[in-house]
């Protein structure tokens, strides 16, 4: 009987205890020593049992990761999700968000609050593929303590920026169809949707919302087309090629600027961190009618405008950024502009249509880097993916602000898992131990079978 136990304890052991150790095995140790609690050196590809947030809360994230993977890609073991956005820990653990919604992307559709304890994005957290999302839903995820908030009844729902002392957020409200304006590129933008509708104040505290801003049937790009200053009492908004700035407290609103045909806002960490300048990007390349290689053989350069001129400042140095697109994280304090750069799939496939073009150009990623520029010249690459395609990437503002990279990397722990994942985890243990306990069973038949043959 001893022996049989015994037998079964180490059957079991195995079971469990196998993956683990052998992802123990494949770990590297910790990234080079960098800043405790900041944004890590490198990215790894989740389990595909990853936690979700909901879960198991690991406290406020230093980002969030969207991309391709066995952990990042839409099917989870026995269970299929639309799409699954990563959040990155500042202590380096991996926990998961995951929507029915497809083609959700980090830093656009679902976006983390400046000091990175909260995610808002579609209302569905962890459904299954095929629900739908509702209009005047979305969701606000709290990172510390798990709680997805649902908040109804909105007039949009479509989260573009958040207010930087992470208590209210911005909201689109999209037309179903708008004329088109006057578009900063190729026309295409209009015939996607991209224009039109209005902008919302979201209050977390009490849920209320209030209009900030009609777009009238200006082309409007709502990863790049909004930028919120310092002090959150001022908004910046591209409407096709003017820039305004808008005064979120008593609604008021001044033209800025009007950009160059080939100029647009950066994104929504435009403002300098002191607030008093606003990056723009300048485009070098096809703009008109491009394939996909065209679009990544693009340069970017950054300027910034004063914020009382609306002039354009002394040239910064920055070097030039190549890619299909670029788009502004923030400033640290020293002049350092952060951008994520975007490159797309250089395949025929996706040249079918060349005179039509997405904002933010790209319909098929293939990757995207999270780079520093430094004033006066010099660009570092801030993260780098390992064993995982990286699609966009939101940084917490509050590290970016205070130049927090580098910090020491860890690959995505085996445990805890997904509660979903203990089905198949069961078999996993239980086959051994069942296939253990038949021959067991037949063992002790077998034996009784021939006692009884032998006494008769």
């Amino acid at each position: 009987m001893r022996r049989r136990i015994t037998v079964m304890v180490a059957v079991l052991t195995l079971a469990v205890g196998l993956p683990g150790v052998l992802a123990a095995a494949e770990s590297p140790p910790a990234a080079e020593a960098g800043t405790a609690g900041g944004v890590p050196g490198q990215v790894f590809d989740p389990w595909p049992w990853q936690p979700p947030v909901t879960q198991s809360p690991a406290g406020p994230a230093a980002m969030l990761l969207s991309g391709s993977g066995t952990g990042l890609g839409t099917l989870d073991l026995f269970v299929n999700y639309g799409s699954k956005i990563a959040v990155v820990g500042r202590d380096g653990s991996y926990r998961m968000l995951r929507y029915p919604d497809y083609y959700l992307q980090a830093g656009q559709d679902v976006r983390l609050s400046p000091d990175g304890r909260y995610v808002a994005g579609p209302y569905a957290v962890e459904k299954l593929a095929g629900a739908v999302q509702a209009e005047g839903r979305l969701s606000v995820v709290d990172l510390v303590t798990g709680r997805a908030r649902v908040i109804d009844g909105l007039p949009a729902r479509l989260p573009v920026a958040w207010r930087p002392d992470s208590a209210a957020l911005l909201l689109w409200q999209r037309p179903e169809f708008v004329s088109p304006g006057s578009p900063p590129f190729d026309g295409g933008e209009a015939s996607y949707g991209y224009a039109g509708g209005s902008l919302w104040l979201l209050d977390l505290a009490t849920g209320g919302s209030r209009k900030i801003l009609d777009l009238g049937t200006a082309v409007f790009d709502p990863t790049t087309s909004v930028a919120f200053a310092p002090d959150g009492r001022h908004l910046a908004v591209q409407l096709d090629r003017t820039v305004v700035l808008v005064d979120t407290a008593g609604g008021g609103s001044r033209t800025l600027a009007t950009l160059g045909e080939r100029q647009r806002l950066a994104g929504a960490g435009a403002f300098t961190a002191d607030g008093t300048a606003l990056a723009v990007l300048d485009l070098d390349g096809c703009a008109v009618a491009c394939t996909n290689g065209a679009r990544n053989q693009r340069r970017w350069g950054l300027v910034t405008l004063g914020v009382t001129s609306g002039r354009v400042r002394p040239d910064g140095g920055f070097d030039r950024v190549p890619g299909a697109a670029v788009r502004m994280v923030g400033w640290q304090r020293d002049g350092t502009a952060v951008v994520v750069a975007y490159r797309v799939e250089d395949d025929a496939r996706y040249d079918r249509e060349p005179a039509r073009e997405a904002p933010v150009a790209y319909r098929e990623v293939e990757a995207a880097d999270l780079l520093a520029l430094r004033p006066g010249g010099g660009t570092t690459v801030l993260v780098r993916p390992r064993g995982v395609a990286m699609w966009d990437i939101d940084v917490a503002s509050d590290l970016v602000v205070d130049g927090r990279f580098q910090a020491a990397a860890y690959r995505p722990a085996v445990f805890p898992a997904a509660y979903w994942a203990a089905v198949p985890a069961a078999g996993v243990v239980l086959s051994p131990l069942g296939l253990l306990a038949v021959l067991l069973v037949r063992r002790r038949r077998g034996r009784a079978e021939f006692a009884a043959e032998r006494d008769g």
